[in-house]
């Protein structure tokens, strides 16, 4: 059997909640390592709310995080790759838009700098034990530069923001997106790189061609992921232009453990749900 490097993304691909991991797809993705295939986390989350995947499934390879700004290897704790933002930048992002956000939060692998903390900003901010969130005015708090950082504007203010980002800023972008109660999310990203710069990194570390990697994605974050792969796999929860880069669009949704469920059918693995 061929061996691949399979690089999997979390959200909206393998879980559909913060922590939703099923058995099944903990069942078949230890098969799949077991049979000698490369497993690699590839996602816009920190470490934190990323690891339990990497634990679950007993991985062995780097860990890639915050879309490809931050690469792992959570055996050795060595750092492999790490694109930051510059504090100084989003200083200046900050307190231009002052009166625009409800929350403004910055991360540092996985130090969390945030203008306020409460119970209604714990799922955005995926905070648990392997975090420590350090709150106050961020012209007094930050002292690094960023890995990360997510705004959550006021009502109509999210297309403000991103779009001041973007006339503004040339090694870092922002998009604008919803997650569950949160309408108007900014989302900052370094313009140098991305899961596609990762992906092509984790190639190289294992000395491996595009025909020799399957990604699994599904927004717009994956495109560029999806240039880095000889086989490309989506659900049909996914975006319709993600499913239009994929070689296989499989007919499941992330909710029903989708992925898990065509690795089972690719390597004919015979598991049972």
């Amino acid at each position: 059997m061929e061996k691949y490097l399979i690089a999997i993304d979390l959200d909206g691909t393998l879980i559909e909640g913060l922590y939703d991991l099923g058995e099944y797809s903990i069942k078949v993705f230890k098969r799949v390592k077991e049979l000698g295939h490369k497993i690699v986390i590839v996602t816009g989350r920190p470490f934190r709310s990323s690891y339990f995947v990497y634990k679950a499934f007993d991985l062995d390879s780097p860990l890639v995080n915050y879309n490809g700004s931050l690469i792992l290897d959570p055996k050795t704790n060595k750092v492999l790759f790490s694109d930051e933002m510059k504090r100084e930048d989003i200083l200046k992002l900050y307190n231009d838009k002052k009166g625009t956000f409800d929350l403004f939060f910055c991360e540092y692998f996985d130090h969390v700098y945030t203008t306020s903390y409460n119970e209604g900003f714990h799922l955005l901010m995926h905070d648990n034990e392997l975090c420590t969130i350090i709150e106050g005015d961020l012209n007094k708090i930050l002292d690094t530069n960023i890995h990360g950082s997510l705004i959550l504007a006021k009502d109509g203010y999210g297309k403000e923001i991103m779009d001041y980002v973007n006339d503004n800023f040339t090694n870092f972008k922002a998009r604008l997106w919803a997650w569950g109660p949160y309408k108007e999310i900014v989302e900052l990203y370094s313009t140098s790189s991305d899961k596609g710069t990762a992906l092509k990194f984790i190639r190289d570390y294992y000395h491996l061609t595009k025909e020799e990697v399957i990604a699994c994605g599904d927004s717009q974050n994956d495109f560029d992921f999806f240039k880095e792969a000889g086989t490309t796999v989506s659900l049909i929860n996914a975006d319709p232009r993600v499913k239009a880069l994929s070689t296989y669009v499989y007919n499941r949704t992330c909710i029903d453990e989708g992925i898990a469920h065509f690795f089972n059918e690719f390597f004919n693995l015979g598991i049972d749900k």
